[in-house]
């Protein structure tokens, strides 16, 4: 009996049938792969990171929204800070201005008065004054950086003339205006007479706020104009060239009085930003305290790490527990596997556990494996029994039919030869006439024997398979002449046209080749009333036996083959239903012993029928060639 092993089982497994060889790298990778055990390891681990990697993507967006609504709140307050402290210092500039413009229209010395209140300008960033008429003469003009500044605009000095500011002391404040390589605010304050007070105010303390907001990587604060022109920015080009952003959706919401937070793509920082903004109450400056979303999710991730590190640890741990529990899984099932792979090879005699303890399927499992074997077992002694009964009996029967056939043929050939010499004695044409139809009777019923004894042959494998040599055209020649005689005196055609290619010397058994060749041509002729017989012959090659394949085709006009009859007529003595094929005599065992015929030389005998129009027999066997002509 065969045990089965309790070890670990191995990578093993039948490879019939597989795109693989086992035994190469990829083969055994592969089998690796394969094993029960490998997949539910991997199931696990997919199963399990696939759980935490959910989780993480859930505490992801947890924690992302919640680190959003912190930014959205610190970067508002930033931002409201940003401008209160803006409004202040616009305030105190617009007092200082003020007061300063009073001051020298009204003081006898102009320039004593403005040395006086230097420092006050000074500190507010104001970089020079001009005085100048109705008519927009320059009446007087005061500069604190040592050069002379050019006059704005005669635009920006009418905006600033017929200005509406209320909230700075009657200051008015322009847009940022480029005033040779600088940038300035333009203040302007209406004096009596007509006259008005120009003041240039830098950007210093602007820049020096906006520069003090930072925090992250990117995050900064962003200051414009009443027109949304780019006064402070982290991005010097942006300043240099005053860009104007009004174009941006949060820049147009500020520029319109809004308060709040926005997302928004910056293309200088070319990124998608989260920003809190308002507006300087007094000048209308939008400011903004942008920070790039990436920089929240890149917190976020940061915070998640350990807990991703966590998650991979705990998923390798459970993956390798359940490749140990597998184990318990595999061990029967392997056992079990070989069991079924010796009972698919003829052992029975296997060695099942008495009892499997491992699970209960596998319990039942081992139950079920065990009646199997012991119904296979006692099947199998039933008819290996049977078996040996048949082959006495088949032996009986062949023996019959052989001695059978070889006692008829003796006292046949007596009746044959005497029926001859009768009708050489008798001139009497009536006696004539009766003596023929015996002798037909008679060659028929050795037909019978003949037949009886191929079969018995057939049946016991007595007769062996030779090697014969023979020239090809010329033996089918006189085969066409033989059955193109007797299609002729059934009055049918018979069509055989000699190939040029077919005058040469092959070799297989002569005797078994035309037996064959002749019974298909016999039934054609028999099972044919109108029309003809056609015998094809041609040698093809065969590549893989590197030889050749002789190919026989006869072709009739006869009655056909039924279906159902097809997938029978190769059976012994089975004869098509139906009166006409009754008409006939014969056992039914011709084209059996052409079937068997055929598979002892390797050749293979095919039919194609379509009844009330003919049939088609097709041989093939292989040959080989020994000579040319």
């Amino acid at each position: 009996m065969v045990s089965m092993p309790d070890s670990e089982p191995k990578n093993t497994a039948p490879s019939d049938g597989m795109w693989i060889c086992p035994e190469t790298f990829l083969g055994k990778i592969w089998m690796f792969l394969w094993s029960l055990r490998t997949r539910v390891f991997i199931l696990m681990l997919i199963a399990i990171l696939s759980f935490g990697t959910g989780l993480q993507y859930w505490n992801y967006r947890m924690l992302f929204q919640n680190e959003v609504r912190l930014a959205d709140d610190k970067h508002l307050v930033t931002a409201m800070h940003l401008a209160m402290s803006l409004s202040r210092y616009t305030r105190d500039v617009s007092l200082v201005f003020a007061h300063w413009g009073m001051e020298v229209s009204q003081a006898d010395s102009a320039r004593l008065a403005v040395e006086e209140h230097t420092y006050l300008t000074e500190a507010m960033d104001i970089d020079g004054f001009t005085i100048l008429s109705a008519d927009n003469t320059v009446e007087a003009s005061y500069n604190l950086i040592g050069s002379d500044l050019p006059l704005p605009s005669e635009e920006v000095i009418e905006a600033l003339r017929v200005g509406t500011n209320t909230s700075l002391h009657g200051v008015q404040i322009s847009n940022l205006q480029r005033i040779g390589d600088d940038r300035y605010f333009i203040l302007g304050y209406d004096l009596p007479d007509g006259q008005i007070a120009i003041g240039y105010l830098n950007v210093n303390y602007i820049k020096e706020v906006q520069e003090r907001i930072q925090f992250g990587e990117l995050g900064h604060a962003a200051i414009f104009d009443a027109a949304g022109v780019t006064v402070a920015h982290p991005v010097p080009a942006v300043e240099a060239n005053m860009m104007n952003a009004s174009g941006i959706p949060v820049v147009a919401r500020m520029l319109n009085g809004e308060t709040g937070v926005g997302q928004f793509f910056s293309p200088p920082m070319n990124a998608d930003m989260i920003a809190g903004f308002t507006f300087v109450p007094e000048t209308g400056w939008p400011v903004m305290v942008p920070q790039p979303l990436d920089e929240l999710s890149a917190s976020v991730e940061a915070s998640l790490r350990t807990t991703n590190l966590f998650i991979i640890a705990v998923s390798l741990v459970l993956a390798l527990f359940g490749w140990v529990m597998t184990r318990a899984l595999v061990r029967p099932i392997h056992r079990f596997t070989t069991a079924g792979l010796e009972i698919s090879k003829g052992n029975y005699l296997v060695d099942l556990p008495e009892r499997e303890s491992s699970s209960l399927e596998m319990w039942r499992l081992n139950q079920a494996l065990k009646t199997m074997v012991e119904k296979i077992r006692t099947s199998n002694d039933r008819l290996q029994a049977a078996l040996e009964i048949e082959e006495v009996e088949n032996k009986r029967k062949s023996d019959f039919l052989i001695i059978a056939s070889h006692e008829l043929r003796n006292p046949l050939s007596g009746v044959v030869g005497m029926l001859s010499a009768c009708k050489e004695m008798t001139d009497d044409p009536a006696l004539t006439g009766y003596l023929e139809v015996a002798d037909r009777s008679a060659m028929q019923l050795n037909t019978i024997v003949d037949e009886m004894t191929h079969y018995a042959e057939e049946q016991t494998d007595i007769a062996p398979i030779s090697a014969d040599s023979f020239n090809l055209g010329q033996e089918f020649s006189q085969l066409a002449t033989i059955y193109g005689q007797q299609a002729e005196a059934a009055g049918l055609s018979f069509d055989f046209t000699p190939r040029p290619e077919l005058d040469q010397v092959i070799v297989t058994d002569r005797y078994r080749l035309f037996q064959v060749i002749g019974n298909l041509l016999e039934n054609a002729i028999k099972y044919t009333a109108a029309g003809g017989v056609t015998l094809d012959v041609a040698l093809q090659p065969d590549a893989d036996m590197m030889g050749e394949w002789l190919y026989v085709r006869v072709t009739d006009t006869g009655i056909g083959i039924e279906a159902e009859a097809m997938k029978r007529i190769f059976e012994p003595f089975f004869q098509v239903d139906g009166s006409y094929s009754r008409s006939y005599n014969g056992l039914g065992i011709g084209l059996a012993i052409s079937k068997s015929i055929v598979d002892r030389l390797s050749g293979h005998l095919d039919c194609e029928s379509e009844p009330g129009k003919g049939s088609s027999f097709h041989l093939h066997i292989p040959v080989q060639i020994i000579s040319w002509r």
